[in-house]
């Protein structure tokens, strides 16, 4: 039996996964990697209100939606004008209706009861990413870009290992990207000294196989990426 999901408690201050400082780096990379990018679905989305309104501002897409397992997050976001669909993202028939998307951002739960602060490993996560590409990928044959968000500690041998996954089911997916995302926020707001969030996969039909590594957030940041 695979271990349980993470969630929040709905009763306390949800805590923000992804801070404004993030999601700018990226639309900048969409901006430049991916100019045609006219549809975003944010999978395990949580609070998503900043993503919305910087992707369409910045981005012009035509549509942007969420997809998250608490039903309470999916009512929050929809009242704030968002279009969020509850579900699990290993359930075939729910992620079926984000199959001709341009670009997935897939964002499990990265820490213990979502609490920012007792983070869990690349491969501890649930759901967990090689079988949520599988399923995309393989079963479903997504043909676009799936932006894999992991935690600060995701390494070298972490991505070796999702590539390699995913290539048991499909050979043309490439990973064109390892992005190392800094920040000076704090997911409530507060500023502090520039710190590593996380560490995105950026695998795609549509890009080169060139196993960039990037730092945006901290100029010049020295990026060390172990095999352990």
């Amino acid at each position: 039996m695979p271990p349980p999901y993470q969630l929040p408690d709905p009763t306390q201050r949800p805590f923000a996964r992804t801070n404004v400082q993030t999601i700018q780096q990226r639309a900048a990379l969409l901006h430049e990697l991916l100019p045609n990018t006219h549809t975003i679905a944010e999978l395990c989305c949580g609070d998503c209100s900043a993503q919305d309104e910087i992707y369409r501002s910045q981005l012009h897409i035509e549509r942007y939606v969420g997809l998250d397992l608490q039903p309470e997050i999916v009512v929050a976001n929809r009242a704030r004008g968002i279009e969020s669909v509850q579900g699990d993202a290993l359930d075939p028939k729910v992620l079926r209706r984000f199959v001709d998307f341009d670009v997935i951002f897939f964002g499990p739960p990265l820490s213990i009861d979502c609490d920012g602060h007792h983070g869990l490993d690349f491969r501890d996560i649930t759901p967990g990413y090689a079988d949520f590409a599988r399923l995309l990928l393989a079963d479903l044959h997504f043909e676009g870009t799936l932006v894999c968000i992991g935690p600060k500690t995701t390494h070298l041998g972490d991505a070796q290992w999702l590539s390699e996954q995913i290539g048991r089911g499909r050979s043309d997916v490439n990973l064109r990207l390892i992005h190392h995302s800094y920040s000076t926020v704090t997911g409530a707001g507060a500023n502090t000294e520039p710190r590593l969030k996380y560490v995105e996969l950026w695998f795609s039909t549509r890009l080169a196989n060139a196993w960039e590594v990037r730092t945006s957030g901290l100029d010049n940041a020295p990026v060390t990426l172990d095999a352990a």
